[in-house]
């Protein structure tokens, strides 16, 4: 078996298509098998199943977030009894487009649907055709989370984490809109800008509705400390802490983590800017310049750790995912991760 294809059939965008895992099965045929995962349990036992049967290529019908969970769950049955002695890496692992921003599709050029870029990938195979690679660094965060006033330690994998502060608060409202896509990124941008004037002053208490409070949660730091590199940063409260292990684009609008493209570095930008600060960057974020200012740091980096100071934990989005309930968390560089260039044909 050449391709291992996972889906979740409980996805925003699979819901309506109880046919999906019989029509990617269609596509890849012979080559590969496709397994829906119902839940993040089930994702597991089907990576065992493809590592015994040997496929070469993994592949998430998904993006970012469905990518995130395949390297994660991929890393930790590598390290089960039954394979830790094979000297096994994971296999190439690739991402379809299938997210809301696909950033790690899009900094290694991948181009195409689901169903495209399996079709490519199949049919690459049967002619014996090269298939064009990239490797990527990723993060690997180890963190304590609290479960029932019980800590809990956890290992997880990733590429970009809006890890407190304005990213944070930014995803949060991202995912709250119920078919989040680039014009969303545009109206929660806008929606701050327009709030601003009202949130950010005394004007906050009259009945304006979102205007009151809009500007005023995207811009609530986080409080926590925060050690990059072991240098301990001043202070206990962050308006910003996001971290990458690659560049990041946005739907075309931000662009973030230009320094994470060096091979063995990842790239934080941390910092305590007021809010007109962070709206003085926006230009620089739009090109994907480097972030300024007196109270931002936007550097390579090989380690960042932070830790919650307050009653509220830390709440930060990886890859798009959730991890809720976190006391503590540390970034470093990751083992690299191998990814398939797939560029499907363009639609006529």
């Amino acid at each position: 078996m050449d391709i291992g294809v996972i889906t979740n059939p409980n996805s925003r965008k699979n819901r309506n298509r109880p046919d999906r895992a019989e029509r990617l099965q269609q596509i890849v045929g012979a080559r590969g098998e496709v397994r829906q995962t119902k839940s993040l349990d089930s994702i597991k036992p089907v990576l065992r199943e493809f590592l015994r049967k040997k496929a070469r290529f993994w592949v998430a019908d998904g993006g970012d977030g469905a990518l995130h969970w395949m390297v994660r769950m991929g890393m930790e049955v590598l390290q089960e009894d039954e394979f830790v002695g094979q000297s096994l890496r994971l296999p190439l692992t690739m991402p379809t487009k299938g997210g809301t921003i696909d950033f790690v599709a899009n900094n290694v050029g991948i181009e195409g649907n689901a169903e495209s870029l399996l079709t490519t990938l199949r049919q690459s195979l049967e002619r014996g055709s090269a298939i064009e690679e990239t490797e990527v660094d990723s993060m690997v965060v180890d963190g304590i989370q609290v479960q029932d006033g019980q800590e809990h330690e956890f290992r997880t994998y990733g590429f970009a984490s809006a890890a407190g502060g304005i990213g944070q608060r930014f995803y949060a409202k991202y995912y709250a809109d119920p078919d989040p896509n680039p014009r969303t990124i545009l109206k929660v941008v806008a929606n701050t800008l327009v709030s601003m004037p009202v949130s950010m002053s005394f004007l906050h208490k009259l009945p304006l509705g979102q205007l009151t409070t809009y500007a005023r949660d995207m811009f609530s730091p986080t409080r926590c400390v925060v050690t990059l590199d072991g240098m301990r940063l001043p202070g206990d409260e962050f308006t910003g802490v996001h971290i990458a292990s690659m560049s990041i684009n946005l739907g075309n609008i931000l662009r973030f983590f230009g320094k994470a493209d060096r091979p063995g570095l990842m790239n934080a930008i941390v910092g305590t800017p007021t809010p007109w600060g962070v709206v003085r960057n926006l230009p620089r974020m739009a090109r994907g310049d480097e972030m300024v200012g007196p109270d931002i740091l936007d550097r390579p980096c090989r380690e960042l750790t932070m830790e919650a100071t307050g009653d509220e934990l830390l709440a930060p989005i990886i890859d798009g995912e959730y991890y809720r309930n976190v006391k503590k968390m540390t970034f470093r560089v990751g083992p690299r991760v191998r990814i398939p260039k797939v560029v499907a044909p363009a639609q006529s």
